[in-house]
């Protein structure tokens, strides 16, 4: 049963209907560089907030199922676009992100990261009506597209880690503490209370996949997380520029973007 129940007449961001499943990326030129290299657009709209969405089928494919691909904004507000995703029509929803864990591993660049559970959610939690008792606390993905991407990568023998997410608020302070001095040391024990919670599960933190579970949750809807590392410790090189773009870019293509949309394939509506 939904706890929420939004017309698309409602809708403040997404006024027209989707299909049925889909990919949401809260980097801007991810989306766009995926849905002009993948899509065969047939039809494009955006809102003056910065959402756009293109819908068409995937160009390698001789299927003619329609797929879409949305932007979505940075952190909690991208909520307010999953919400309308589901009400115009979508049933399964795969944020494609990036992972923002700290100093992550050399092999990690090449591992696809599938997230089966987030947490760390509070304000969202509270202003969705939810119990006090459930603020914060882990949301799972989909088990049907858990089963889909599981299956599609073990065809492909990819290097696949299932992972929890922790909901970053703040970016900046969770991934750094030495960000606020003052406050550092409540922030470090917060980190730490994560990693209990996680019980020796391997770790990832981003902004937009705990809110993606709520709301799927709540709409009565399939979502599920797949998130890439790239660099964001280089402060002279941004993740997409220069020598990490090229490598970032080239694991897009080798090991995310077909798994994605074959994973999607799999799924039956």
């Amino acid at each position: 049963m939904a706890d929420i129940k939004l017309e698309l007449r409602q809708n403040l961001f997404i006024r027209q209907p989707v299909p049925e499943k889909g990919i949401v990326c809260s980097n801007v030129q991810r989306a766009t560089r995926l849905a002009s290299s993948y899509l065969l657009v047939e039809e494009k709209f955006s809102c003056s907030w910065g959402a756009e969405v293109w819908i068409g089928t995937y160009s390698p494919s001789v299927s003619d199922e329609k797929f879409f691909i949305a932007i979505a904004p940075v952190g909690s507000g991208s909520g307010l676009v999953f919400q309308e995703l589901f009400s115009a029509g979508c049933k399964y929803l795969v944020r494609y992100g990036s992972d923002d864990v700290q100093n992550p591993e050399p092999q990690e660049y090449s591992t696809v990261k599938l997230i089966d559970e987030a947490d760390n959610l509070y304000g969202f939690c509270q202003a969705s009506g939810l119990p006090e008792s459930e603020w914060g606390q882990s949301v799972q993905a989909s088990s049907v597209l858990l089963d889909a991407f599981e299956r599609e990568a073990k065809e492909r023998h990819l290097s696949l880690d299932r992972r929890i997410c922790h909901h970053l608020e703040n970016y900046h302070a969770l991934r750094n503490p030495e960000t606020y001095p003052n406050r550092k040391i409540i922030l470090r024990k917060q980190l730490e209370s994560l990693k209990k919670k996680s019980c020796g599960k391997k770790e990832s933190f981003d902004m937009e996949s705990a809110v993606l579970f709520r709301v799927a949750v709540d709409s009565g809807r399939h979502a599920i997380s797949i998130l890439q590392t790239v660099h964001k410790e280089d402060s002279d090189c941004d993740p997409y520029e220069g020598r990490h773009g090229q490598e970032a870019l080239e694991l897009e293509q080798k090991h995310f973007v077909d798994y994605i949309f074959q994973s999607l394939m799999r799924v039956r509506c």
